[in-house]
């Protein structure tokens, strides 16, 4: 499958940007299944993580942040990212 997609060159110098949404909740036993439930994206902009979070506001917790990470490491989105394929 192949997609197309606009990713912000706005990349709050991080190499290969995408945002998430992080929701901090209660993980003691560290499970990667609860880990995964306070995850929600990638988005390719701060701009629409931010509004994902904006009008879904009451699906999150107060402590939800939109947070920029690097695909640095992953040749793939590294590709993509370089070569606009």
């Amino acid at each position: 499958m192949r997609i197309e997609m606009y990713v912000s060159e706005n990349n709050e110098g991080t190499s290969e940007p995408y945002w998430l949404i992080l929701d901090p909740k209660q993980n003691m036993s560290c499970c990667p299944y609860q880990l995964a439930g306070q995850i929600t994206g990638p988005y390719f902009s701060r701009e629409s993580a931010t509004a994902h979070l904006k009008n879904r506001h009451y699906e999150f917790s107060k402590n939800a942040i939109v947070y920029c990470m690097s695909g640095y490491w992953s040749k793939e989105y590294k590709h993509a990212i370089k070569n606009g394929t």
